[in-house]
Parts: C-alpha cells; structure tokens; sequence
C-alpha cells in the first residue's frame, strides 16, 4: 500500500511506505480529505482526478489530501500514483511543476 500527501499551497507530493510513519499522522488533521484507489475504485477515482472533481484551494477544506493507493503491487502503485499526479497537474499547475518524493 502506498500513501501520497498532496499539498497545494506549499507544492509537494510525497508518498509514504510505512504505515507507521510519523509523518503521515502529523500531517492528517480532523477534516482530512483523503481517497481511496483500489481495484474496486480505480476508473471512478481516476476520471474524478481528470474531471476536476477534487479541487484543491488555499482554504483549509481543500490545501491538501492524502490518496491511498492499494494494490498489493509496489511498482503498479507508484505507477497509478504517477498518472493520478499527471491528471491533477493539468489543473493545478504549482501540482504540475513537483516531482514525487519518496519519504519512507
């Protein structure tokens, strides 16, 4: 399973390994947007990216999200991870310009 952090206001894109990383729970918060993409979810998630449905703001509703990508396939994970990176660059141009950091 891999977790990605996207945040817009400060343009970042990380992903995380471990899910006992201390980063990922210091950057969740009580609201947080988060999506799931799964065998079970990949094409609605995917054409929800390349639609524009999850928007990203600089308001606290809509600076950040984490999307879970679980496909027990390390390498297929990373490669949904990349495409759905690509789809929200097309909108969010500072999303556009980051590469993917692998944190753990």
């Amino acid at each position: 399973m891999l977790k990605a952090y996207v945040n817009y206001p400060h343009p970042r894109v990380t992903t995380h390994r471990n899910p006992s990383c201390g980063d990922i729970q210091k950057m969740g918060k009580q609201s947080q947007r988060s999506v799931l993409i799964s065998t079970q979810s990949i094409s609605t998630e995917l054409q929800a990216f390349a639609s524009k449905k999850y928007t990203f703001s600089a308001t606290a509703n809509r600076n950040d999200m984490w999307i879970t990508v679980d496909f027990e396939d390390s390498d297929f994970e990373d490669a949904v991870m990349g495409y759905a990176h690509r789809l929200i660059g097309k909108h969010y141009a500072p999303l556009a310009s980051v590469s993917i950091a692998k944190h753990c």
